[in-house]
């Protein structure tokens, strides 16, 4: 999932899927500050629709599907687990309900505790990020997550994309990295 062109500590990284009767189909292509890297998900990626292909015709958007990879931060060995959601939208009005109803959905869940949110822009595009700490089982065990979450439309493709980043405690720490990582998506062009 690594890709080529490394620059000023940087490496673009892929987040794709291949299938040898359709070929690749790109969620989204992203920057990795240099003591990050992108591995391989824990399951093959969802493809259910293909867009069109790209100005060089080496790759079709995914305009329907989902991605699961890992963002690993090597220096002090963490990793977490990057999700990537698009949904064939045409409609930007659209789009911003559903990314604000999936919102409201977290802030809404009794076991969710919201740590941040903003905007931040993708490929020229407005993103809403939100991070929260989501705890699971009861008390004195409760398991806590800490997960960062974005969404936005991308009016060149047609598609909403949807960023979901979970880890432990340390995604505080990584936050403003995350954040950076998920702003470097470039999702059209």
């Amino acid at each position: 999932m690594r890709g080529l062109g490394e620059e000023e500590g940087r490496r673009r990284g892929c987040l794709a899927s291949y299938s040898p009767f359709f070929g690749v189909g790109a969620f989204a292509f992203l920057e990795l500050p240099g003591s990050w890297d992108l591995r391989m998900g824990p399951e093959p990626p969802e493809c259910d629709l293909l867009g069109g292909w790209d100005s060089t015709g080496s790759y079709r958007w995914v305009m329907e599907g989902k991605l699961k990879a890992f963002l690993v931060q090597e220096e002090k060995n963490r990793i977490y687990l990057l999700s990537v959601e698009s949904r064939d939208v045409r409609e930007a009005s659209r789009a911003q309900r559903a990314i604000e109803k999936r919102m409201r959905k977290i802030e809404a869940k009794k076991a969710s505790e919201v740590i941040g949110r903003g905007f931040l822009e993708v490929s020229g595009h407005r993103a809403a990020y939100m991070a929260f700490v989501e705890r699971r089982g009861f008390l004195p065990r409760a398991k806590a997550r800490y997960v960062l979450v974005a969404g936005f439309f991308c009016d060149e493709t047609g598609r909403l994309l949807w960023v979901e980043v979970r880890g432990g405690p340390y995604l505080l720490e990584d936050l403003e990295d995350l954040v950076s990582i998920i702003s470097s998506l470039s999702c059209h062009g």
